[in-house]
């Protein structure tokens, strides 16, 4: 069956790094990546599909990624989804975010405009401030 599935995926156009394979090193797709072992080092590809028990430890750059799994690193994406089982401790630079419920992300988000290409922008950081006094209830008029 595992077969099946990896000739169904290789036919689509689709690397994989299987669970329990373990690659060190940087690593470099020209088709659609999954990743259900374990990477050290950083991983470049248009679009990544990171399964729930994939592992990179490393920086991700890619136009395209779904996080179900663990990223111990910074990524860089242009559409980027943390899907509820997913985990990512790193910096994220993006331009549209999905985080469902249930996931965990540390680190900082930086929004960058569609044009931007691969830079993420610089942002200033957030601050924190105090609530905001209760803006006065506008007056009723009534017309005759």
């Amino acid at each position: 069956m595992a077969d099946r599935a990896a000739d169904a995926a290789a036919s689509e156009g689709i690397a994989t790094i299987s669970a329990g394979v373990v690659v060190t090193g940087e690593v470099t797709s020209a088709v659609d990546l999954q990743i259900d072992g374990q990477v050290t080092g950083d991983v470049h590809c248009d679009t990544l599909y990171l399964g729930e028990s994939g592992v990179v430890k490393g920086n991700i750059r890619a136009e395209r990624i779904r996080v179900s799994g663990t990223v111990d690193g910074n990524i860089t994406a242009g559409d980027l989804a943390v899907e509820a089982a997913g985990r990512v401790r790193g910096d994220i630079g993006y331009v549209r975010l999905k985080v469902t419920a249930g996931a965990v992300v540390e680190g900082t988000l930086k929004h960058r405009g569609s044009d931007a290409g691969s830079a993420v922008t610089e942002t200033a950081p957030l601050k924190l401030v105090e609530k905001p006094e209760a803006a006065p209830q506008p007056r009723r008029v009534f017309v005759d």
